[in-house]
């Protein structure tokens, strides 16, 4: 019972470890999943080696049942050594210390390391994305509220807020051009977090972090459990296990070994070699096999992962694809028009590189038709801005906030004129909701100051 309540009481502990809509699927893998799945076995081993008994040692009948609780802790406390049963017991202190078996002592505290390193990166990811003026986690967060699902007009009036919000970010952040004189190119690098990219190659760059960290990983679990034998661990016990070569034969995770005891006894030094049961190593081979494999599949998604969000992110061609696909939702007609010289634009100049990231995770988090109403607003935006008219683009010269919501060129005209095709294919509760709250920043009317 008290052991349970302990395991209780330190997985509650755990809380901080917790998804945030600021990462996708393969990231959470990383820093929460396999972070909780090595705490908790940590946990477990931990109550295993401190409340229970992971060695068990065999005595001769001559010694005392005191004799064997200090055996069984000396021996813990020291190490054991293991011998294969065809061959006899090495003479030498030398021959012993090869083959000593010392990892399983330290195998919790080795599972604690693993889960601070796979957190690191998101560590490093929330402290340096929050400095560059995209509120990511509160965007989507704002995205996602259910009380705005309530009124159609609120919902509107919180996406066009988004889209200025988000459209006052991107048109504040620079790009590094050649032609630009070589000390404003100094001041802007100086500025880093307001570089047009700087969210991307962040993002990227932790990406990367987390493939680096498995793949290390893997080769620290190879150092960690002495597998000289082994150039990768996990290949080696599986070819064992396709074999049928048993541990006694292999040598990992024994569970009979042997401890050598130094007894001072009448100004005399004595020594007795008992063989020891190893408990503990029958729940440790399959923890670390089970990680093993897990790790493999982890970096091999991530490579995967990599790969794809950089051809998205980096490649123009692919940026435009992305945001052309959006619009095509929001605006049925959007096909039919010839917008290949503005949409490169739109893509390359108006919303960045951070604008494609940042619409990547709103399709993510708050899903396709939350991302086509907010591209499709900054769409208008960047028309109405660049003098862009249409058949159906609002009114030349008229303020758009000034017209009746429910007349072209009106709040919110554009949306539903667009997005009302959509609607009969969602179902209510699929619509991804927004929040009434009028104290909101993103239905204020946006800063012209760089956000910071």
């Amino acid at each position: 019972m008290a052991g349970r309540m302990v395991f209780s009481e330190v997985v509650g502990t755990l809380s901080f470890l917790r998804p945030e809509t600021d990462d996708n699927i393969v990231d959470r893998l990383h820093y929460y999943y396999t972070s909780t799945f090595l705490l908790v076995t940590a946990v477990l081993m931990s109550l295993k080696m401190f409340g229970g008994r992971p060695i068990e040692c065999w005595l001769p009948a001559e010694y005392k049942s005191s004799w064997e609780d200090y055996s069984e802790t000396y021996c813990w406390a020291r190490s054991t050594f293991w011998v294969p049963f065809d061959q006899p017991i090495p003479v030498t202190d030398q021959e012993r210390e090869t083959s000593m078996v010392s990892y399983y002592q330290w195998a919790p505290f080795f599972l604690v390391l693993c889960a601070f390193l796979f957190y690191a990166p998101c560590l490093i990811w929330r402290s340096m994305y929050d400095r560059s003026g995209v509120r990511l986690r509160d965007i989507i967060k704002f995205a996602n509220d259910p009380i705005n699902i309530r009124n159609t007009s609120t919902r509107e009036a919180t996406i066009a807020g988004l889209a200025e919000h988000l459209g006052s970010i991107f048109k504040h952040r620079y790009s590094m051009d050649h032609r630009i004189p070589f000390h404003k190119q100094l001041m802007r690098f100086l500025n880093l977090r307001y570089y047009e990219a700087y969210l991307t190659w962040l993002y990227l760059g932790i990406k990367l972090m987390f493939l680096l960290n498995v793949m290390g990983q893997m080769f620290l679990m190879n150092k960690f459990l002495q597998t000289d034998d082994y150039d990768i661990y996990g290949i080696g016990v599986i070819r064992d296990l396709l074999n049928n070569r048993p541990w006694s034969d292999s040598g990992n995770f024994p569970r009979v070994t042997y401890c050598d005891m130094d007894i001072r006894i009448l100004g005399n030094v004595q020594r007795h070699t008992v063989q020891c049961v190893l408990v503990i190593n029958i729940f440790t081979e399959k923890v670390f096999i089970l990680l093993w494999i897990w790790y493999s599949i982890l970096a091999s998604c991530t490579l995967i992962s990599l790969i794809l969000w950089g051809s998205s992110l980096i490649l123009l061609e692919q940026r435009k694809k992305f945001i052309a696909r959006r619009l095509e939702l929001a605006d049925v007609d959007f096909r039919r028009r010839d917008y290949s010289k503005e949409l490169t634009e739109f893509t390359r100049d108006y919303i960045k590189m951070d604008g494609a990231f940042v619409l990547n995770m709103i399709t993510i988090h708050s899903g396709l038709l939350m991302c086509a109403e907010i591209t499709d607003w900054l769409w208008e935006k960047f028309k109405k801005e660049r003098g862009i008219q249409d058949e159906k683009s609002p009114i030349p010269g008229l303020d758009s906030n000034l017209r009746p919501p429910d007349t072209p060129g009106g709040p919110g005209f554009a949306s539903r004129r667009k997005t009302s095709v959509l609607m009969p294919l969602v179902s209510r509760d699929e619509l991804t909701p927004l929040p009434t709250t009028s104290e909101s920043p993103f239905l204020r009317a946006p800063s012209t100051a760089p956000v910071k």
